[in-house]
């Protein structure tokens, strides 16, 4: 029983204690009180001296905004080298960072299609050349009327199929990136780079089996120049035309210039931005792929509507300022915004301009 009631003691103590920290938004305890989404601030309190009040007017913005971004390899220049058919890894010829060429030579297979595919292009070119010889000889000898105009037609058609299943094997050839003026029965499969570049990925390992369905096992970029994808708000896109100017900024390395080259057509809905994408020059390779970067469009902006970033809080869903009603009552109101940098943010939607609100103190609502 001893116990029993020490228990029921500790219970009331925590029951008593939740409800003093539930009272803790009472005037009497913070000198504010919080009904949902309105915050009433007491005139005697000591927060009320803690907080300026600024009119959110529209204005001209010569500096431009910024827009968070992630970097990527320009399409055409990144390449995953697989191969079509199955087959063994017998040599490799480049170590990852290695710079390579168009059509250097990678890697080296042991393919049994390949092989196939081989054979039959020289069979094909050996059919080819006997059908061609051969038609060219009816040719003469039809001219000399020794031949018929039916055995010359036959001759004519013969030297057509074998010229098409030899443009047939050629073209599995060049599905390998072979060359078939150079290629030998029994050589192995030479698996070429389609770019020049760098090697950016090598999970080559000899005597592996690979087939088409696995992952390219090596990847070559050229990063000289890459891409630049930045999701841009909705009422900031009609600032942004192609090919302006835009400013790349990464931590630690001097911002590079590069140019809009696409404005996205569809806006996301659930984040209510536009894809941007900057060609950027990457001389030092400062940009690596999946890096992410601010990109500053130095764009002059007309009503803009700015902000403190003192102002700009996080709530549950979404961020929002503290908006005057009237007196010191304020109102939690959501805003979507974008950083102008020196201490300032663009307001993209939330806000119409003539509000007050508070631009510095707000904080001290949050304790």
């Amino acid at each position: 029983m001893k116990f029993k009631h020490i228990a029921l003691m500790l219970l009331s103590s925590v029951i008593s204690g939740c409800g003093s920290r539930q009272g803790a938004g009472d005037a009497a305890s913070t000198g504010f009180t919080v009904e949902g989404d309105l915050v009433t601030i007491e005139e005697s309190s000591p927060v009320a001296q803690r907080i300026s009040i600024d009119v959110v007017r529209p204005e001209e913005l010569g500096s431009g905004f910024t827009a968070t971004a992630s970097v990527s390899p320009r399409p055409d220049s990144y390449a995953e080298v697989g191969v079509p058919f199955g087959g063994r890894v017998t040599r490799s010829l480049v170590r990852l960072g290695d710079r390579v060429r168009r059509g250097q030579v990678l890697y080296e297979m042991s393919s049994a299609d390949y092989m196939e595919a081989v054979r039959e292009y020289v069979e094909n070119n050996n059919k080819a050349s006997v059908a061609v010889s051969n038609l060219n000889r009816k040719k003469a000898l039809h001219e000399s009327g020794i031949v018929s105009e039916r055995e010359l037609e036959e001759a004519v058609s013969e030297a057509s199929d074998a010229n098409a299943a030899l443009e047939l094997s050629r073209g599995v050839l060049s599905i390998f990136g072979t060359n078939p003026s150079s290629v030998r029965v029994g050589q192995p499969l030479r698996v070429v780079s389609p770019i020049s570049g760098t090697v950016v990925r090598n999970d080559l390992v000899i005597g592996q089996i690979l087939s088409d369905d696995d992952e390219a096992p090596l990847a070559v970029a050229d990063l000289s120049n890459v891409w630049v994808k930045a999701n841009v708000r909705e009422g900031l896109v009609s600032s942004i035309g192609k090919g302006e100017e835009a400013e790349i900024e990464s931590s630690g390395h001097p911002a590079l210039k590069g140019k809009v080259c696409y404005i996205g057509e569809m806006l996301d809905d659930k984040t209510r931005t536009v894809p941007v994408v900057v060609e950027c020059p990457n001389p030092d390779r400062i940009l690596k792929p999946g890096m992410f970067v601010s990109a500053r469009f130095p764009k002059n902006l007309d009503n803009a509507l700015a902000v403190p970033t003192t102002a700009v809080f996080q709530g549950t869903d979404s961020k929002f300022v503290y908006v005057r009603q009237n007196g010191l009552t304020f109102k939690k109101v959501p805003v979507e915004v974008q950083s102008l940098g020196e201490g300032r943010m663009l307001v993209t939607s939330g806000l119409e301009g003539g509000e007050n609100i508070i631009a510095d103190g707000g904080i001290y609502l949050s304790q």
